[in-house]
């Protein structure tokens, strides 16, 4: 996934107005942050440099039918002269949240962009959103350390994002960033106010099997839903499965609810619970890979 520097004081315009000639702003500054303000900063990580509802305006721009624009056209469509300067930290965002690849000279639209722009349904559209938002590895990350549809003070995750994204020179401007983008993918309750003392966050429903080719005729129960397992559970719940190896392309999720048995028995209680999970592998040779998998699966026990 890319990293793109933090943008510094946001005045991009994608309602057409151009932005100036930033042809050579590439020597004035240094991945969007001048070197002069470099100098007077902690170092720390860098974050995306648009929020995704900016990202969903810039991609409008490419041809709904076609699918693809060159870049230069592209450019010149969000108010740049050339393709050079912040155009590439757009680009790279739009990248980022999964909404285009880059073809040579072209920028194409990728199918979730598609979906997330002209889905047939809102559900689907909405789902969309909810995936390029979680493709961005930092607002992933950051969501999935949060607990859902309950008040979650603000500060934890300030300092989680100070802490563990190492994000120091701007976080306030991350956090807006991830605030805004949650609510526009309908996954943040309220206003997307940085300065709140809490915040409260949705669950985000894994995408379906069938990456919901299929109609939607019938809204799932809460319980039927599937949900994203957060990193930190990833590496244990994969190894339990013999499935590590798959950990840099594969994206894991688990129902929202099971089934449970209660027996008791010796003055104890014991509940069992049968939740299921769901590993979906990005395949590289999928005869391969299927071989493979199927054999890492048996050494651990499981049945075909």
């Amino acid at each position: 996934m890319n990293e793109i520097d933090q943008a510094t004081p946001q005045t991009d315009e994608l309602d057409g107005v151009a932005e100036g000639d930033d042809d050579t702003d590439g020597a004035a500054e240094t991945n969007g942050v001048g070197e002069t303000e470099k100098a007077g900063r902690k170092h720390g990580r860098s974050f995306i440099y648009l929020s995704l509802e900016d990202a969903d305006k810039a991609a409008r721009k490419i041809d709904e039918h076609e699918r693809r624009m060159t870049k230069k056209s592209f450019a010149q469509a969000l108010g740049h002269r050339q393709p050079v300067g912040r155009f590439k930290h757009k680009l790279s965002a739009l990248e980022s949240y999964g909404l285009i690849k880059i073809d040579g000279d072209n920028v194409l639209l990728t199918d979730l962009a598609v979906d997330m722009l002209y889905g047939p349904t809102e559900q689907a559209r909405t789902r969309a959103r909810a995936t390029a938002f979680l493709s961005y590895d930092l607002f992933k990350e950051t969501f999935v350390q949060c607990p859902k549809n309950q008040d979650h003070q603000m500060s934890y995750v300030e300092d989680f994002v100070r802490v563990t994204l190492k994000i120091v020179n701007d976080g306030a401007t991350f956090l807006r960033r991830f605030l805004e983008s949650a609510l526009f993918a309908g996954l943040l309750e309220g206003e997307p106010n940085p300065k709140a003392q809490v915040i409260r966050l949705r669950p985000a429903v894994a995408a379906p099997a069938n990456d919901g080719s299929a109609p939607e005729t019938t809204t799932k129960s809460p319980g039927e839903q599937w949900v994203i397992v957060a990193p930190n559970d990833i590496g244990s719940l994969l190894d339990g499965l013999g499935l590590t190896a798959y950990q840099d392309r594969c994206d894991v999720s688990q129902r929202a609810a099971g089934e449970i048995a209660i027996n008791m028995a010796d003055g104890k209680i014991t509940v069992e619970v049968r939740r299921p999970v769901r590993v979906a592998i990005k395949v590289t040779n999928i005869l391969a890979d299927v071989t493979e998998i199927l054999k890492a699966l048996q050494s651990k026990g499981f049945k075909a």
